[in-house]
């Protein structure tokens, strides 16, 4: 419900932008929102359908799922990190190309 509500804050304000993680585990689903300035790096890692050098992968630490990144591939010093956010749906793809790169 909070991340929804998040959602629905954040399309109001187009500048701001949205970046909301769902993830599932078990039966139950999180969301990790990474929209606002953190400390943490993984909010910045960008996407790329085509070029992936990493992927987001749950593990259980302390009996809590934690969402990290995990190399595809040998990754080179200085090297951009890209991800594919997964975004199929088409209306979003035609509202925004760039997610087919």
């Amino acid at each position: 419900a909070e991340a929804k509500h998040r959602e629905t804050l954040y399309g109001r304000n187009h500048k701001i932008g949205c970046y909301m993680y769902y993830f599932k585990w078990g039966e139950k689903v999180f969301c990790v929102d990474a929209t606002e300035e953190t400390g943490r790096l993984g909010r910045l890692i960008n996407h790329s359908r085509k070029n992936s050098n990493c992927q987001p992968k749950v593990f259980l630490i302390r009996d809590q799922p934690r969402l990290v990144m995990v190399a595809l591939r040998d990754i080179d010093i200085d090297e951009e990190l890209f991800y594919d956010y997964g975004e199929r749906r088409k209306e979003i793809i035609e509202a925004f190309p760039w997610l087919n790169e």
